[in-house]
C-alpha cells in the first residue's frame, strides 16, 4: 500500500512541476526572450513584399506605437493587432518620422492606406472608412515605391494572428 501511495505522490509532484513550467512558459517566455535577445520580429508580406515587423497587441503598446523612433530601417515596420475589426484611429503624437499607415481586414486584405502621414499632422487622427483588424506602419512612400494598393493580399504569420483567425 505504501508503494502505491509513494507512486501517486511522485506523479502529483511531477504533474505539478510540469504545470508550473507550462504556466511560466505561457505567461513569461515572451518578456524574458525580449529582455535577453531584444524584441523579436517576424515577416509580414504586403502582396509579395516582405516587411520585418515588431508586433504590438496591448493597448499600451498600440498607444506608444512608433512614438519617439527617429529612424525606421528600410522594409521594417510595426504590426498592430486588435481584438476585433473596427475603425481604429491612428495619430502622429510624438512620432518623429513620416509614415504610410495600412489598414488590413480579417481576410488579410488591405482596406485602406494613408500615405506619407507627417509628424506635424498631429493632432489629426486617421481612420479607415471600413473596419480593419490589423494596421501596419512603414516608412513614408513604402506603399508607392512597391506599388502596394487597397485590395492587395497580406500574409501575416499564423502565430501573430488572433486565435479566432487561426
Amino acid at each position: 500500500m505504501s508503494s502505491i501511495l509513494r507512486i501517486l505522490i511522485d506523479v502529483i509532484i511531477i504533474l505539478t512541476i510540469f504545470g508550473v513550467v507550462f504556466f511560466l512558459h505561457q505567461n513569461y517566455s515572451g518578456p524574458v526572450l525580449n529582455y535577453l535577445y531584444g524584441v523579436q520580429k517576424s515577416s509580414v508580406f504586403l502582396r509579395d513584399v516582405p516587411v520585418l515587423v515588431t508586433t504590438v497587441v496591448t493597448p499600451e503598446e498600440r498607444e506608444k506605437g512608433l512614438s519617439g523612433v527617429s529612424a525606421l530601417p528600410e522594409n521594417e515596420g510595426m504590426l498592430f493587432v486588435f481584438e476585433k475589426e473596427g475603425r481604429h484611429g491612428f495619430w502622429m503624437k510624438d512620432t518623429l518620422i513620416s509614415l504610410d499607415i495600412i489598414w488590413i481586414n480579417n481576410n488579410q486584405k488591405i482596406v485602406h492606406i494613408e500615405r506619407n502621414v507627417r509628424p506635424e499632422s498631429y493632432p489629426a487622427t486617421y481612420y479607415s472608412p471600413v473596419p480593419a483588424r490589423f494596421v501596419v506602419e512603414v516608412n513614408a512612400f513604402f506603399t508607392s515605391t512597391f506599388n502596394i494598393n487597397v485590395g492587395d493580399k497580406v500574409t501575416i504569420p499564423e502565430n501573430k494572428l488572433p486565435s479566432d483567425l487561426r
